[in-house]
């Protein structure tokens, strides 16, 4: 842990925090004047022409100047506010009286102070991951208010990118507040150890971290590529799926996929400027097993990934026998049932049909498709010719998706008269 604050100085009894000017008819003055920031409320009061508009234009501690418009009573007397101030630093506010074009100048600063902690001070980081950072800002004095943290010198830490949970830090009164600064690193961020500075403002105030924060940046090799799936046990037909990891900035990465029922598919991604790289979504339409090579334009460098879906499905028939005459007719109505929510296509058939002489056969669906917990079904339709023998005939009936097929368990049996 590592940390730094300040107090602002207080002001020399010969000097008071509070100036005030007045110019012939217009007068101005800080109440309370000593107010802590984000705190004490004050105000602006003086004299002014009867009924006069007073503007008064302020120049806040960070250099942005803004207006605000009021009007004198009709005893001349105004007041402008009550406000609270929200920044370290000294305000310059020049009011004019608008009826008599009379101005008078008023500076004024609130007291209370900051420090800044950072934790870890130093930290490792393999290339192409990334390394957090909490920053915490503590109230010195009961100052209340936002700081806005900064990270110099990013630069020095070849294309790394930075970003805070929150851009701007409001700290209450003898409280404290937090952010998380996040530094991505690049595969091909080069192995070392940077320096970087950071500070914190508010208004006119600025606060320096030292010493530097550390970051170690170990390897991997700048010819690596990562891929991982998420999620990691999809369901088939049904989740989206992910391809992430890393690869070289700004490449374009090829992922040949080859699928379980052994057909190849190439898809290709570009990596992001930091080295971040999305494949999908896609939902995987076959059971069994993926097997994907993952090739880096930039290095040639190539990741493996296996995969699988889980879901699977049974098979029915709606009786397992039948016995026709010579040249007859038999159907059997196949029944292909979901499971584990597994949805997609099934493909029916009967590998042995060619066991029964002359006969031949169609399915009414040539695949079937089922969505999650329900079932899809195809007839089977054997024919027989007037030279089948007689007999009974045993046929496997089946259905497959992907590398993964089930049987109608026992086979069904023709017997032919």
């Amino acid at each position: 842990m590592i940390a730094f604050g300040l107090l602002l100085p207080s002001a020399a009894p010969a000097e008071p925090a509070q100036t005030a000017a007045q110019t012939i008819g217009l007068t101005a003055a800080l109440s309370p004047a000593g107010p802590t920031v984000g705190v004490t409320k004050v105000t602006i009061t003086g004299t002014a022409s009867a009924g006069a508009s007073v503007i008064d234009t302020s120049t806040f501690p960070d250099g942005s100047v803004h207006r605000f418009s009021l009007k004198a009573d009709a005893t001349g007397a105004y007041t402008d506010g009550p406000f609270v101030l929200q920044q370290l630093g000294t305000y310059h506010d020049v009011l004019r009286d608008d009826a008599t074009g009379a101005s008078t100048t008023i500076s004024y600063s609130g007291v209370g102070d900051f420090s800044v902690a950072v934790d870890p001070a130093s930290q490792p980081v393999m290339a192409g991951a990334e390394a957090a950072f909490t920053v915490t800002f503590k109230s010195v004095s009961g100052f209340g208010g936002p700081v806005l943290p900064l990270a110099l010198n990013l630069s020095k830490i070849p294309g790394a990118t930075l970003s805070w949970s929150a851009s701007s830090v409001r700290v209450p009164p003898n409280g404290s507040a937090s952010t998380t600064l996040t530094i991505l690193t690049l595969i091909g961020t080069p192995v070392h150890t940077y320096k970087m500075t950071l500070q914190a403002t508010n208004g006119s105030v600025t606060h320096v971290v030292k010493p530097p924060i550390s970051l170690k940046v170990t390897g991997p090799k700048p010819n690596t590529i990562t891929a991982a799936l998420h999620p990691a046990n999809p369901t088939a037909g049904v989740t989206e799926v992910l391809i992430r990891g890393r690869a070289s900035a700004g490449e374009w990465v090829t992922d040949t996929s080859t699928f379980p029922d052994g057909s190849s598919h190439k898809f290709s991604v570009k990596a992001t400027g930091a080295g971040t790289y999305t494949d999908g979504p896609f939902v995987l339409k076959q059971l069994g097993t993926y097997h994907d090579v993952l090739l880096d334009g930039g290095t040639g460098a190539t990741a493996e990934i296996t995969y699988h879906a889980a879901g699977d499905f049974g098979a029915t028939v709606d009786h397992a026998s039948q016995t026709v005459a010579k040249g007859q007719e038999a159907k059997f109505l196949v029944t292909f049932n979901s499971m584990s929510g597994f949805a997609g296509t099934i493909v029916p058939a009967a590998p042995n049909l060619s066991q029964v002489p002359g006969a031949s056969a169609a399915w009414s669906a040539p695949s079937v498709t089922m969505r999650p917990g329900d079932s899809a079904s195809s007839e089977l339709s054997i024919k027989t010719s007037t030279s089948t023998p007689p007999g009974t005939y045993k046929i496997i009936v089946q259905g497959s998706n992907g590398s993964v097929t089930h049987a109608v368990s026992p086979d069904i049996s023709l017997t032919v008269r």
